[in-house]
């Protein structure tokens, strides 16, 4: 095999397109930039009453849609080999951005079917191979190699971001100040590239898709063999079947730290720019902070993914999680930091006091304070905050996977962690159905504080997790010795004794009696 300074090239090729397939699918936190355009585009064509906390049921519908085909995605890989998985997974992906071209002209469901379910769909059968490759070629370095990979699904929205905007919205024009579609964009030009950015981004992400699936490659069949040691113990015979997972405090323990953690950051992925937009009168920053969101995503992924090499799966989430608690449950106070504008309260107060205030008296005022510059501090210290709390939730992105293999085996490692993923449909239908009732109940204060809660969860599911986990050797008896379920993947078969001597082969009782015959010869010879 090629190798580079012992590195197999084969193993680069591979990581290195698990990444840009990453980084493809990865164009899904672009969605706090992009919703925006979408949701201001349908309240002009035919959909008035639409608002920001509508729409985030697109962004639900996808990781509800997760929830459910992900754990179904190893069956999938099962049945078509991961190739195909890939392949057909990018042409999904690929095709849901483009037939939102049609719906975003039609009702806020048909988009959520598109945009949110036929995407995630393709993305979710496309994204198990990439991981479980990266760790076979890596069996020793898995944080650093998952690191790697999923960096590209925190990275993707980095490129994406600045093309959307760049399309869209290239002269920096600012939602409306007042009104009824105060905080929604209405220029008719801007409006109008909405659909044609679709078609655009659809045409990237199939060549991207495709060009990834060519440079993964599986590594040989005895590769693992050679990774034997005391610590990680045999890695080709050493494994969990996905059924025995479901038997351990182990799967339940990272199924709770998951739904927490994704819940988390699915309310900062969907509201960080329209938190933004109350108090920060500038478009173009607001899409640059999301375009550099993406850098401290990826680079988040492999940080994490290092504390873990070094030290242990406990260790780097539990500081993921107390990092997150802090964040989020201070990012309200982004908004009260350099914002007050004396000049501009003292026209408003100026401008109620009077005694013959009218209408347009009001909205003119609040129009000319809209049009006052943000201040740097104000942007500094909002930039500051959502670059934090995106170095620090993508942890559990590159260590989850890792720690699944470490703690199951690599054998059914990447389908056992896909079971992980039911935890979204639970987080995706709070995130949903909570998330608008709380805004309109507490304000942002209230949402911030309340999903920060989330981050506590996890930091307990992690305490309670175990420190070096392993398999552990294959059991003499294993349990749910069921046919049907052998056929699904979910456990092993145990050969009977005469099927471990002799393979393929059952004797029929003369061949007994003569093997029995042949043993007394010899032991009265």
């Amino acid at each position: 095999m090629w190798e580079i300074k012992g590195v197999p090239v084969r193993g680069i090729a591979a990581v290195f397109g698990g990444f840009l397939l990453q980084f493809t699918m990865g164009a899904f936190y672009s969605f706090g930039n992009i919703s925006t355009y979408m949701t201001s585009y349908m309240r002009q064509h035919g959909s008035p009453d639409i608002t920001d906390t509508d729409f985030v049921v697109v962004q639900s519908t996808w990781g509800m849609t997760q929830g459910v085909v992900m754990p179904l995605s190893g069956f999938l890989i099962n049945a078509i080999g991961q190739k195909a998985s890939m392949v057909s997974g990018s042409i999904l992906f690929s095709a849901g951005c483009a037939l939102t071209y049609i719906t975003i002209n039609k009702e806020l469901w048909m988009v959520a079917a598109t945009y949110g379910f036929v995407s995630a769909f393709g993305q979710n059968i496309a994204l198990i191979p990439t991981l479980t490759t990266g760790m076979k070629w890596f069996p020793h370095r898995k944080g650093l190699a998952m690191g790697c990979v999923v960096g590209g699904f925190g990275g993707g929205s980095l490129v994406f971001n600045y093309i959307i905007t760049a399309i869209i919205n290239p002269d920096n024009i600012n939602p409306a100040g007042s009104g009824v579609d105060e905080g929604y964009f209405t220029d008719p030009d801007l409006l109008s590239r909405v659909p044609g950015l679709l078609l655009i981004l659809s045409g990237i992400y199939l060549g991207l898709g495709l060009l990834a699936c060519l440079l993964i490659t599986q590594p040989p069949e005895d590769w693992l063999t050679s990774f034997k040691d005391e610590t990680t113990g045999n890695l080709d015979n050493e494994y969990v079947t996905p059924l025995e997972a479901f038997t351990r405090k182990e799967f339940y323990l990272l199924w709770v730290t998951r739904l927490s953690v994704v819940m988390l950051s699915n309310v900062i992925s969907a509201f960080y720019k329209v938190f933004g937009q109350t108090f920060i009168r500038d478009d173009k920053f607001l899409s640059v902070v999301g375009s550099i969101n993406s850098v401290f995503n990826c680079s988040g992924r492999l940080v994490f993914g290092l504390i873990m090499d070094k030290f242990a799966y406990k260790v780097s989430m539990s500081i993921e999680a107390v990092l997150l608690v802090i964040l989020m449950s201070t990012f309200y106070l982004t908004s009260m930091i350099g914002v007050t504008d004396p000049v501009c309260e003292e026209l408003i107060a100026s401008a109620t006091n009077l005694t013959t205030t009218t209408l347009a008296t009001t909205t003119a005022t609040s129009e000319l304070c809209a049009e006052i510059p943000t201040s740097i501090t104000t942007k500094a210290v909002y930039a500051v905050w959502v670059w934090a709390i995106y170095l620090t939730f993508p942890g559990t992105y590159s260590t989850q996977p890792a720690v699944t293999t470490q703690t199951f085996g690599h054998k059914y490692g990447g389908f056992i962690y896909a079971f992980l993923f039911s935890s979204d449909i639970i987080n995706n239908l709070l995130v949903a159905t909570l998330s608008s009732m709380i805004k309109e109940a507490y304000g942002w204060l209230g949402l911030f504080l309340i999903i920060s809660v989330a981050g506590v969860v996890a930091l307990i599911a992690t305490l309670l997790f175990p420190y070096r986990p392993r398999p552990g050797p294959r059991p003499l008896k294993p349990r749910f010795q069921i046919p049907i379920l052998a056929k699904l993947g979910l456990v092993e078969m145990v050969n009977s004794p005469e099927q471990e001597i002799n393979y393929g082969f059952t004797p029929d009782k003369d061949s007994k009696n003569e093997t029995s015959e042949k043993l007394s010869r010899k032991q009265l010879d």
